[in-house]
């Protein structure tokens, strides 16, 4: 790269590892480095981990510090981004009410910027992925929870209370399995990692011959969406009723998100989208029958294209959409 020219710094920050991005202005993603995430019960170590990192990384990349133009730290749970503020991280709960901006800061004169991790893959997605031709999508990760982001007019929302976009806390099924913000039926609580592996043990224990049954380990403890969507491509009918299962709930999800938001794609991200067709095919089945009063095209809803490096282009992204 021209050593002149200027860098965003994008920070993903997981409850297992994180990983730090140098950003051209043009967004071309010129180096990346990943690290294993201290804990501690109180004390935020995560963060300053992090802020050293970034130090050490731009050491190592020869970029000097008057090259960059702002650090964007993507959060593993809901933020207040104009405080600077993490409400609560469920994977990373020392950090709890911390201030992400001044403790990543206060080893740079820099402008530093936090959001939600779902919000950078969102904006990463809408600025170099999937939905870099578009203006309006509409996001879904899907992990161990389901993260969402909704891009109208070419930026990311959230709104006044950081909300919109949640997609995981949508009502599919009233009076069904409870959530862990509280309520039940919620999209996370059913195709969510925990959901789908329930769905799949109710169907084991009636009776259902499947090969996750041997699989899976005596006590289950290998059970996975990723072993069941691979048991699925197999043509297992335990595995492909769970796959079909939550395909419908989140095409009932993604039907909700079109009639209120009118977009142009739907994009899934994250672990579990990786199943391709063999979930996609029934998303697309239920919002072809579900959603005709929007006429939305059903191969309108893809997969994401930036993978594991959605988290330091989004984070970077914050930078570049605001100081660049």
């Amino acid at each position: 790269m021209a050593r002149a020219e200027k860098v965003a710094v994008g920070v993903d920050l997981g409850g297992t590892t994180f990983s730090i991005g140098l950003l051209s202005t043009a967004g071309e993603l010129l180096a990346e480095h990943s690290y294993d995430t201290p804990r501690s019960e109180d004390e935020p170590l995560a963060l300053a981990a992090a802020a050293s990192a970034i130090g050490g990384v731009l050491e190592q990349e020869t970029i000097a510090p008057d090259r960059v133009l702002g650090i964007g730290v993507g959060i593993p749970g809901p933020v207040d981004p104009e405080a600077g503020i993490v409400k609560t991280a469920p994977n990373l709960p020392e950090l709890d009410g911390a201030n992400a901006v001044e403790i990543v800061g206060e080893q740079f004169d820099l402008p530093v910027l936090i959001a939600n991790d779902a919000y950078c893959a969102t904006l990463a997605e809408l600025r170099y992925g999937s939905g870099r031709d578009v203006a309006n999508l509409v996001m879904l990760t899907l992990g161990t929870g389901v993260g969402g982001g909704i891009a109208l007019d070419n930026r990311v929302r959230r709104g006044p209370r950081q909300i919109m976009g949640e997609v995981g806390h949508i009502i599919v099924e009233p009076d069904g399995r409870r959530c862990g913000c509280g309520n039940h039926g919620c999209l996370e609580a059913l195709v969510g990692r925990d959901g789908m592996v329930n769905q799949a043990l109710r169907l084991l224990e009636h009776g259902r011959p499947s090969v996750l049954s041997e699989r899976a380990g005596p006590r289950h403890e290998r059970r996975s969406p990723k072993l069941i969507s691979e048991a699925a491509d197999e043509g297992d009918k335990v595995a492909l009723e769970v796959m079909q299962t939550s395909g419908h709930y989140l095409g009932v999800a993604i039907c909700s998100c079109i009639v209120l938001c009118d977009p142009d794609l739907v994009v899934l991200g994250g672990g579990i989208a990786a199943a391709g067709e063999v979930l996609f095919a029934p998303i697309r089945r239920t919002v072809r029958h579900r959603s005709q009063i929007s006429g939305f095209d059903v191969s309108k809803i893809v997969p994401a294209e930036l993978g594991n490096e959605a988290g330091v282009y989004g984070a970077g992204a914050l930078v570049l959409d605001e100081l660049a």
